[in-house]
């Protein structure tokens, strides 16, 4: 028997045993699918044997695709980074049953907040968030809260505007770690990442923490890790409203078990939960950030865009430097085949995108490879010779022809299968 009696019952029986429901969390796999399943089975195991009548399995999601499990109820509970959460709760009936707990490797150390990392090369002459204005920046997304958001905010406060003062803002997706190459190899001049992962990089041997440095590094009282911002509650542990009320409470008790040092033992949790913090700032920081998106990136006019164009704003961030490639070499843009190493790890999701995108047009390639540069729409349409409108056009058909659903995974889709702004111009 769990630890908690289930109230649920189930329709069918074997052999006189209840058969069990299944349930389904979804996680955020901002390190990859594999890294997610790893770190979390334990977590799953847990409320598995702990809560009667009821199995529990993951799904890893991503800031684009969790919607599309939201819809069609492939999931019913969600943890995900809290401005994720804040920007989902205001379409979907979502509440916060508790708010992470991480565990600090070899220490005692739990830590309820997190924050961003800005951090560049070590032997970057880059010594201030100042010094970032016409340079290079990679980030996740820009639904991505400590793998954008934050760091925005605090390039706000110190004048520096990332949609429009910086020479490009290339967003790479998940896993975080590309970025940290990218920066290590000089693709670009900074990076953005969530507070913690330079470290636990270390500790895996994959990264040396003396190779970079970080900007605006904050001191935080019993922080272990560097930190460029301020700190916001980590993630939580969220509900759907469809869900039972007798399971959620059920889901909820189990989760506060987790503070007990015996049952963290037993289960191998790197995670402990607790009563949910509050989310007010995340809140108001996603207000201010969503006020920035909804203003026109024309200089010109003050118009804004609805919240409901926000994605489309997203599309024509940028837009600009394949265009002087085209100007210098006059030649179709043609990306690199896909090596056969990579394309024997791709998912069927990402072998049907690549099949996608090879039929675009070359306006179409060249349109996407600015994109994912980050450049404005106005300045694209002037080097390329084309209004602003015919750009819009383009963007929508890129959306359609792929499916991508948002700018977001879109440009996610293209880093990863070769027709970003790393695309060859052909021979």
């Amino acid at each position: 028997m769990g630890a908690v009696q289930s109230f649920a019952q189930t329709s069918g029986t074997i052999e006189g045993f209840q058969e069990k429901k299944t349930a389904s969390i979804g996680v955020l796999a901002y390190r990859g699918n594999e890294t997610a399943l790893s770190q979390w089975q334990p977590f799953a195991n847990f409320l598995s044997e702990n809560i009667d009548g009821w199995t529990f399995e993951l799904v890893p999601v991503t800031l684009t695709t969790v919607k599309r499990e939201i819809d069609t109820k492939k999931i019913q509970f969600l943890i995900t980074n809290p401005g994720h959460y804040v920007t989902l709760a205001a379409q979907y009936d979502l509440s916060a049953l508790a708010t992470r707990e991480r565990r600090v490797k070899n220490s005692g150390v739990r830590l309820s907040k997190f924050g961003t990392v800005i951090f560049v090369a070590k032997d970057s002459a880059i010594a201030s968030l100042n010094d970032l204005k016409g340079k290079k920046i990679a980030a996740v997304s820009p639904d991505a809260f400590g793998g954008f958001q934050i760091a925005w905010s605090e390039m706000q406060k110190q004048g520096v505007d990332a949609f429009r003062d910086l020479a490009s803002l290339r967003f790479l997706g998940f896993p975080q770690d590309q970025i940290i190459a990218a920066v290590a190899e000089k693709k670009v001049d900074a990076g953005i990442i969530r507070s913690g992962l330079l470290e636990t990089l270390a500790e895996e041997g994959k990264v040396r923490l003396e190779d970079f440095r970080v900007l605006n590094a904050q001191a935080s009282d019993g922080f272990p890790y560097e930190v460029s911002s301020a700190m916001f509650s980590e993630w939580p542990f969220a509900s759907l409203a469809s869900v039972d009320k007798r399971l959620r409470e059920q889901v909820l008790i189990t989760l506060l078990m987790s503070q007990d040092p015996a049952i963290a033992s037993k289960y191998d949790l790197l995670d402990l939960w607790s009563a949910p913090l509050s989310y007010e700032n995340t809140r108001k920081l996603i207000g201010d950030f969503r006020e920035r998106l909804a203003l026109t990136n024309n200089a010109d006019t003050s118009t804004l865009f609805s919240l409901t164009t926000i994605a489309a704003f997203l599309a024509l961030i940028g837009m600009s430097i394949l265009s002087a490639f085209i100007y210098y070499r006059q030649k179709p843009l043609l990306p690199e085949p896909v090596p056969d190493a990579q394309m024997a790890s791709l998912s069927s999701e990402f072998l049907e995108y690549l099949e996608k995108l090879k039929s675009l047009t070359s306006r179409e390639r060249q349109i996407l490879g600015l994109i994912c540069m980050g450049h404005q729409t106005k300045s694209i349409a002037d080097k390329l010779g084309i209004s602003p409108k015919t750009v819009e056009f383009h963007r929508t058909n890129l959306l359609q022809k792929t499916d991508a659903g948002t700018t977001a995974h879109l440009v996610q889709i293209a880093t990863r299968l070769g027709y970003d702004q790393e695309v060859s111009l052909g021979q």
